[in-house]
């Protein structure tokens, strides 16, 4: 949407409007909007408890596709989640409910670098204050433009989406890492609880491979280790996915006679709950890697070709095995050896 129609858009939807929108106060109605997977609504989590923390009696809303819902929803900071539709649907939020999205004085567009959409969505709010990255196009979107840093592709994007609180004063966390935190319901906790009595006291240790697919990790590597691991009497192993990688799972079991299991969470909560029971998660860079973190997990992240500054999970207890120039897949020994601190 280029900005002369953002701009013609919102001000034929500013007749909904159900009262002004304020640029200063102490309870502000903020909404935050932010795209794509679980793990970037993961690393939004210090942003939303910074707000919170900022201005107690805010009304925090959380904007963002099917993916973060589970997650801005187990954040305690956060008052509402609204889901986002994919595609050309992005738009019927402002536009078949606009006084909904006209219900904000302050709007933040949570991406690190400038997205056209996601600026569009600003605009169309009326918002008083908007604020997202952007260089000298974005003022027709935001009223409080960041500048995309020369580094972006080298900052986390914690620290990322913290600096978009530099407009309105607030003082990013001395440790944001403390803020990934999530606030599991019952039925997360209750899943996990359910399954606890046929570890029979061993240490859990879990093998992702949801996000595995393109991994420099071969499935006969896993199901090697994961073997080795279950002939340990003070460790019980289990390859943990969705439902649809049930069957590769079943694959990667092998001789194990039975001593690995398989389990197919629901959902990323029910996922969280479960790490959050392991001595270390196995997995590759992704959404379990953030959820880890998020539960104070230690993890082995086998890492593949993901930007690494940027998208490293930001677990104080993670080790990350990387290929070495050359290499098609990395050395099992290699797996084995990062999870020697651990067990």
């Amino acid at each position: 949407m280029n900005a002369l129609f953002a701009r013609a858009l919102a001000a034929s939807l500013r007749v909904a409007q159900r009262r002004s929108p304020r640029a200063v106060c102490d309870d502000p109605s903020i909404l935050v909007i932010r795209r794509n997977r679980m793990g970037d609504m993961i690393c939004t989590l210090p942003l939303l408890r910074a707000l919170r923390r900022q201005y107690p009696a805010a009304r925090l809303t959380v904007a963002c596709d099917a993916a973060g819902v589970p997650i801005a929803q187990a954040c305690s900071a956060v008052d509402k989640v609204i889901p986002l539709e994919r595609g050309w649907y992005l738009w019927t939020m402002p536009l078949q409910r606009p006084q909904q999205w006209q219900d904000f004085d302050w709007v933040i567009a949570a991406k690190a670098g400038f997205d056209r959409r996601l600026a569009s969505l600003a605009r169309l709010s009326n918002a008083a204050r908007r604020i997202g990255y952007g260089n000298a196009d974005a003022a027709d979107f935001y009223t409080d433009p960041v500048p995309v840093p020369a580094d972006l592709w080298n900052v986390h994007q914690v620290e990322a989406t913290l600096r978009l609180l530099e407009p309105l004063g607030i003082a990013p966390p001395a440790d944001p890492v403390v803020d990934l935190k999530l606030d599991l319901p019952a039925s997360a906790i209750a899943f996990a609880d359910a399954l606890a009595p046929s570890w029979q006291g061993r240490s859990l240790v879990l093998i992702n491979i949801s996000s595995t697919s393109t991994l420099c990790f071969r499935d006969e590597d896993f199901a090697a280790l994961a073997t080795e691991l279950s002939s340990r009497a003070n460790l019980a192993v289990a390859f943990v996915g969705l439902p649809a990688d049930l069957p590769r799972a079943e694959r990667m079991v092998g001789n194990s006679a039975g001593r690995v299991r398989v389990i197919a969470t629901p959902g990323a909560l029910e996922l969280a709950a479960l790490i959050a029971r392991a001595r270390v998660l196995i997995t590759g860079e992704g959404g379990a890697a953030h959820l880890a973190a998020a539960t104070g997990t230690p993890a082995v992240v086998i890492w593949s070709d993901a930007p690494f500054e940027k998208w490293h999970s930001r677990g104080t207890n993670h080790v990350f095995v990387r290929a070495e120039p050359g290499e098609e897949a990395i050395p099992a020994a290699r797996v084995r050896e990062a999870l020697v601190a651990h067990l």
